[in-house]
């Protein structure tokens, strides 16, 4: 049963519906009569101060589930309200909130800056962009921050300017477009060096680091990432500390320094779980047990993946989960469980079969990775013939896979 604060506007938009004021298209989902629509917009432009107020409390509604959703906590947002703590419990209840909402939060950043709310706009641009990225909707948060782009100059909070920029280098890093993300990055870092926001600053600096590692220039990346780990420290911002620490440990495993990998894991680990986030630990958890299954302590990975896997999917993260999985299954493989890691595979799989080739630009190379992890544990298993067919298609999707964007 729902709480008595949760059932009283229930019943009243029910009581709404039922006098046929408010439509329910769908359940759960109301909307004005047309005719009371129409009403509504004489009476708001009849009392524009009434209509004013009004509007920047449904925005800030919008703003508040936002920014408890994300990952990124209070420290990333520096500017604009402060979350009330009053309208949602936790980052569940408020993902829960938006996912309710569906496809019209683009419109909701478009309404704003339509009506003259640019600060707004770009505040809510801002928020939505790690909950848009982490469930895959690269376009709806590259069409949110160009809208809010275009008003930032008359937005009253300077540090738009750069965060934008970073949102959108943040967005185009998942989809694979490096290049283009490099240079919105680079604006961004010389934008919030220019303006004094250290915070934008460490934030560009992680962004460049992560598409200097997508592009092989570990050396680059990590003199990148260390002087945003430097800045996030300074500041509190876990969840940048947290993504520096990571790239930085990546960047150094691919040259082969472990020791080096392994202590810059162990630091993104602990700003992870001082942000308190279980997308962004997760994430931190399945990469670091990257460098345990290289060095042979399977055990270790193992542990670290029995960890990420629910965290993942917790936030709904199907590239992660699937990522980790397959991972938990090769450290089985390594123990002797080839039939327990086939099983983890299949697992990954189906959690592949989740994602779209069309929006997950790392489709095609996370099928292959399943697939050639399961055609080793098949190998452990004595299984040589489902493992021969397991090559071979990895060699079908490599040769099936479209061009890499730049």
């Amino acid at each position: 049963m729902r709480p008595p604060h949760q059932r009283r506007p229930t019943q009243a938009l029910e009581s709404l519906v039922d006098t046929s004021l408010v439509q329910e298209p769908r359940p759960g989902r109301y909307r004005l009569h047309d005719l009371v629509r129409v009403h509504a917009r004489r009476v708001a432009a009849a009392e524009p101060r009434e209509a004013a107020a009004s509007r920047t409390a449904a925005l800030g509604l919008f703003l508040e589930a936002a920014r408890t959703a994300g990952d990124w906590g209070a420290a990333g947002f520096p500017t604009g309200p402060r979350p009330s703590g009053a309208r949602f419990m936790d980052w569940r209840n408020a993902e829960a909130w938006l996912d309710a909402v569906g496809g019209e939060l683009v419109d909701v950043v478009a309404y704003a800056a339509a009506h003259g709310e640019a600060d707004h706009a770009c505040w809510i641009a801002e928020a939505l962009c790690d909950y848009f990225v982490r469930q895959g909707r690269y376009h709806e948060s590259q069409t949110a921050l160009e809208i809010a782009l275009g008003h930032a100059d008359a937005a009253t909070d300077a540090r738009m300017a750069p965060a934008l920029r970073n949102c959108l280098g943040y967005t185009g890093v998942h989809q694979r477009r490096y290049e283009q993300s490099y240079a919105v990055f680079t604006e961004a870092l010389e934008l919030s060096r220019r303006l004094a926001e250290p915070g934008q600053e460490a934030c560009a600096l992680t962004g460049l680091a992560t598409v200097d590692l997508s592009l092989g220039r570990s050396e680059e990346s990590i003199a990148h990432a260390a002087a945003g780990l430097d800045l996030a420290r300074s500041l509190g911002h876990h969840w940048a500390a947290a993504m520096s620490g990571l790239t930085q440990g990546l960047s150094h495993q691919f040259e082969g320094r472990n020791a080096e990998a392994l202590a810059c894991f162990t630091e993104a680990l602990t700003h992870a779980e001082a942000g308190g986030r279980p997308g962004a630990l997760g994430r931190v958890l399945s990469c670091a047990a990257d460098i345990q299954l290289r060095l042979g302590r399977y055990g270790e990975a193992k542990d670290l993946l029995r960890r990420a896997v629910p965290l993942v999917e917790q936030v709904g993260d199907v590239f992660f989960c699937a990522r980790s999985l397959t991972r938990l299954g090769t450290a089985r493989t390594h123990e002797g469980a080839p039939n327990a890691a086939i099983a983890l595979h299949h697992q990954a799989l189906h959690q592949h079969r989740l994602l779209s080739p069309l929006t997950q630009p790392g489709y095609h190379w996370l099928e292959m990775d399943i697939r050639t992890r399961l055609g080793h544990a098949y190998l452990a298993a004595g299984r040589a013939r489902e493992a021969q067919a397991q090559f071979q298609a990895v060699l079908d999707v490599y040769d099936a896979r479209p061009a890499r964007p730049r």
